[in-house]
């Protein structure tokens, strides 16, 4: 990976309020996927899902489902 800086759920202030359920829910559905995966199988993510987790946090205060668009 390049010079990007990788953040795990507890490192990044951008989590705040999201559980690492909610995290893998996201996962799954393809909303906020992981950059990369450390050795011991940690979720690391980066500033461009950092911003897409904003996205989908503020989508969901607007009462949206959490369903990705086949636009997206």
């Amino acid at each position: 990976m390049g010079t990007e800086q990788t953040l795990t759920v507890e490192r990044s202030p951008g989590f705040a309020g999201v559980t690492v359920r909610t995290l893998h829910h996201y996962h799954r559905l393809g909303l906020v996927v992981p950059t990369e995966r450390t050795e011991a199988g940690y979720r690391r993510y980066g500033h461009g899902e950092v911003e897409r987790l904003q996205e989908v946090l503020f989508f969901r205060e607007l009462g949206l489902p959490s369903t990705r668009s086949s636009a997206s």
